[in-house]
């Protein structure tokens, strides 16, 4: 390959990864950017993993439903993917009090955007609170002061929000830097095992959306694709952390999808016994039984252990602004 073509390929390559993560900023999935630039679901696919281009119409049309610009997905020159540079609601608002408005260098955020972010977030809420077979369209487009029609704009179908409403409760539990870039990544697992355990009880929404859309996988082969591809983010997250431990020596080397798989399927079946509350089980007893799982199959043996009690409980992550509302 002559210098020509491996500058060409480098390029496409940059382009894949800008589409890619436009669409996983938004929140869409794959099957719904094919329907909504009327593009067949394996040809959008193929043009994802690099083995097909995508067309000009294509880029276009992608820009467009991920509030983006195509000169960003085209080129990345810009250092943010913004559509425009225009005034938000908050700004304008702000300015006619009188306050001072944000910096110019905060993202924009389309009104399309916005009402998405909005739907989900009202529809995680009540299929926790309330359960997923439950809510109805209305109540969703009452809660956001949208219509109706405006929440099936931008979920065609329940199974489309229900996803979305799943992705939305990774990113509460995972919504800082460090779960990326861990300086401390057994610090990092040890808080994703509490958290998830059900010791914090601000998770008890996540929890409640999650056992549901576990019933719901058992009988639902929609439900069980949705259920796939989120916790597949899950593990991702997951695996980051136990492979920076890996590299820092602190936690086991050897299978790391293993390890990882393993580690989910002890949190998720203490998760689930405290959050049904079918077994009893106090605070004390699950960080215990976490820090013993994790001493006796995680960890490395030259790691001091902790010691579960006042300091673990003390150094639960404080909740971000998400966690706050629930």
């Amino acid at each position: 390959m002559n210098t020509t073509d491996e500058g060409a390929h480098s390029a496409q390559q940059a382009l894949v990864e800008r589409v890619r993560s436009a669409i996983k900023s938004a929140g869409v999935n794959h099957s719904e950017v094919a329907r909504r630039i009327g593009l067949d679901a394996s040809k959008l696919s193929k043009s994802l993993a690099g083995t097909r281009k995508f067309r000009v119409e294509e880029i276009s049309l992608i820009a467009e439903l991920t509030d983006v610009t195509t000169d960003w997905l085209t080129t990345g020159r810009t250092s943010r993917p913004p559509r425009r540079q225009l005034v938000s609601d908050d700004r304008v608002a702000a300015a006619e009090d009188g306050a001072e408005t944000p910096a110019l260098d905060e993202p924009w955020m389309s009104k399309g955007t916005r009402n998405r972010l909005k739907i989900i977030a009202a529809a995680w809420e009540f299929y926790a609170d309330r359960g997923i077979d439950k809510v109805r369209t209305e109540d969703v487009a009452r809660a956001t002061d949208l219509s109706t029609s405006a929440v099936n704009y931008h979920f065609r179908t329940k199974n489309q929000l229900l996803q979305a409403a799943l992705r939305y409760s990774l990113e509460v539990i995972g919504r800082t830097r460090e779960l990326n870039e861990p300086a401390d990544p057994v610090s990092v697992l040890r808080r994703f095992a509490r958290m998830h355990a059900g010791v914090d009880v601000r998770i008890r929404r996540v929890w409640s959306i999650w056992i549901q859309s576990w019933a719901r996988a058992s009988t639902d082969e929609d439900a069980r694709t949705n259920l796939a591809g989120v916790y597949d983010e899950w593990l991702e997250m997951m695996t980051g952390v136990v492979l920076a431990g890996q590299r820092a020596g602190t936690i086991r080397t050897g299978d790391t999808a293993l390890i990882v798989k393993s580690l989910s399927i002890f949190i998720d079946g203490l998760g689930v016994a405290r959050s049904t509350e079918q077994m009893p089980l106090t605070d004390e007893e699950a960080l215990v039984m976490l820090e013993n799982y994790l001493s006796a199959h995680i960890l490395t043996d030259d790691l001091p252990t902790q010691t579960p009690g006042r300091d673990t409980a003390s150094s639960r992550p404080e909740p971000t602004q998400q966690e706050e509302g629930t």
